[in-house]
């Protein structure tokens, strides 16, 4: 009887398993091919023709190129300047360039409108799932293509890209310092990944060093990403009979011509022959990576190389933690503020870097700060409409523990320095917390920012009208 009832539940699960999936398939949706009714009326919907356009555009201008492009290091920059030199290369070159560029911007503009209109709702999750790989494969597929200009600034970039997962193999020694008396078990199991970051970094680079191997590599990594995606979504689109771009003639034709000005206006640049024997000062990346090389000069390597992998991931985690079915945004304030400050950071990151402006041992924290008091408006924000104690806890307790993190940033604007461990260290050990420590004017701050917190919300509580006691919805 118990082996009859283990077996129905096995079912019961499979089945739900799969009308989970079944649900959202369904509702797929990849280029927003299934939102004709709403283009008509909102140009937000038209977003995923455009990233449609421009990656069939920089796809066959990338034909073009490759049968003039020379990939080795010896030769790939001068065939650059030679395809310059002919005006209608010049321009078609241009167009693969600033087409690239168009859909890493449509594709991010996309992603937050499928974010503000909490399209990820109501078994939505995997076409943000699907806007987020497309613009993480259009971001990467930049990248491989950039090296292949083999000019100075591209050449330090991609060295400073593939530095990033070499930092993750200094995990055992930071796992020494945090968790001192179980290092054992962590340090074992961690340790046996070390060096797994070089490992990786020298798959990308096809060596220890950028060299012809890392060309080659690039260079196929470049036409595979576009082949790979290409295959699979013409077999959606065939499987489906969809229609693969949801934009009139008109509006194709204007976006094609804005291209082509473009790259008359702006000729794509070559910038000067790659050096290795002369670092540039900054290292700048192209413009969708610059706000990550900030946040590389403000946060420690290991830190800020996890940070890079846990915030596309962490919103995709957050689209399947999101239950409520309220899609207005200013009904959502803590998630929107999220995206609000992603946006600002990403403008600021970039506008800093390139004005080299980041010295992590003198510069306060600001950035951490400002995403400190954002999400607490937010938090207000929520705790107006809704007045829930509980959901306002929730969200209470960990904006003070990152408030209070601010204050051993200052010292070192890491958000785990060496310091900080130390002193978690002697308060275990010794049971106490060191005098000096309380009496940082730094640590007043965090202080009085949580009770500046408390009294906000009592402030709220008591003298706002509930605009919504509901909590259906609430985000």
């Amino acid at each position: 009887m118990g082996t009859v009832v283990i077996g129905q539940k096995v079912n019961s699960l499979i089945d739900s398993v799969k009308r989970y999936f079944t649900d959202r398939l369904a509702k797929i949706d990849i280029f927003d091919e299934t939102q004709v009714a709403k283009q008509e009326t909102s140009p937000w919907y038209q977003l995923g023709g455009f990233v449609y356009l421009f990656w069939m555009i920089t796809v066959v201008s990338g034909l073009f190129l490759v049968a003039f492009y020379i990939p080795t290091i010896y030769q790939a920059y001068d065939s650059i300047e030679l395809i310059k030199e002919s005006p209608l290369l010049s321009i078609i070159r241009g167009m693969h360039k600033y087409g690239g560029d168009a859909i890493i911007i449509a594709a991010t503009l996309r992603c937050y409108r499928i974010w503000f209109k909490g399209e990820y709702k109501n078994k939505g999750e995997f076409n943000f799932i699907i806007a987020m790989i497309t613009l993480l494969a259009a971001m990467y597929s930049g990248l491989t293509g950039y090296l292949l200009i083999w000019n100075q600034r591209a050449f330090w970039a991609t060295k400073v890209f593939a530095t990033f997962p070499t930092y993750l193999d200094i995990a055992p020694a930071v796992n020494q310092w945090f968790l001192p008396h179980i290092t054992g078990l962590v340090t074992s199991t961690i340790g046996t990944m070390t060096h797994q970051g070089m490992n990786t970094s020298q798959i990308l680079l096809g060596g220890s060093s950028i060299g012809q191997a890392t060309m080659t590599r690039f260079f196929s990594l470049h036409f595979a990403f576009s082949l790979i995606m290409l295959v699979a979504t013409e077999l959606y689109f065939y499987a489906n009979r969809a229609k693969r771009i949801n934009l009139n003639r008109w509006q194709v034709l204007v976006l094609i011509l804005m291209l082509i000005f473009t790259s008359v206006v702006l000729p794509a640049e070559s910038g000067s022959r790659a050096n290795p024997e002369v670092t540039p000062l900054p290292i700048l990346s192209d413009w969708y990576f610059l706000a990550l090389y900030q946040l590389l000069k403000y946060m420690d390597p290991y830190w800020a190389t996890l940070w890079t992998v846990a915030i596309p991931f962490g919103f995709i985690a957050i689209s399947f933690l999101d239950f409520g079915q309220e899609t207005n945004p200013w009904r959502r304030p803590i998630f929107t503020m999220g995206m609000i400050i992603g946006f600002i950071d990403f403008i600021v990151f970039s506008v800093l870097i390139i004005f080299n402006q980041a010295d992590i041992n003198t510069h306060p924290p600001f950035w951490y700060a400002q995403m400190i008091l954002m999400f607490t408006i937010g938090e207000l924000w929520h705790f107006a409409l809704y007045r829930q104690m509980n959901v306002w806890l929730w969200w209470l307790v960990p904006n003070v523990l990152f408030s209070f993190w601010y204050f051993f940033m200052h010292v070192i604007p890491k958000p785990l320095p060496p310091e900080s461990l130390q002193w978690i260290y002697n308060v275990q050990v010794t049971g106490s917390i060191p005098e000096n420590m309380g009496h940082h004017p730094w640590l007043t701050m965090w202080l009085f920012f949580t009770l500046a917190l408390v009294a906000l919300t009592a402030w709220f509580y008591t003298l706002l009208p509930k605009s919504g006691a509901n909590a259906e919805g609430a985000a």
